[in-house]
């Protein structure tokens, strides 16, 4: 089962931004950036992968996270703007967390 989940929509769309910023090498990390009020956080850098990582390529586009952030979330599902309801390109873990860490910030009530 593929740990890297994305449709074509979503792959021709994030194609455009690795281009749109001039990212000629396609080998995307996926990092836990940390936890807010909505849950974890993840973003990407480029890179080449380590041993201790879980890595899949689609299409031509090689995406890797380490072994313990994969088995945790399950692996991630990259949103295209459509899927994400307009709102822009989305990393999400395919295993959600059971709840937030809502109760430690002001910035939600």
């Amino acid at each position: 089962m593929s740990k890297f989940i994305l449709s074509e929509e979503a792959y021709t769309e994030f194609k455009g931004f690795l281009g749109e910023n001039d990212i000629a090498d396609f080998n995307v990390r996926i990092n836990l950036a940390g936890y807010g009020c909505s849950g974890p956080a993840f973003n990407i850098s480029i890179e080449e992968p380590k041993e201790s990582d879980t890595v899949e390529k689609v299409n031509d586009i090689t995406f890797f996270a380490d072994n313990a952030l994969v088995d945790e979330f399950g692996g991630f599902i990259i949103l295209s703007t459509d899927e994400n309801d307009g709102r822009g390109l989305s990393l999400r873990p395919v295993i959600e967390p059971e709840s937030s860490g809502c109760g430690t910030c002001s910035g939600c009530h």
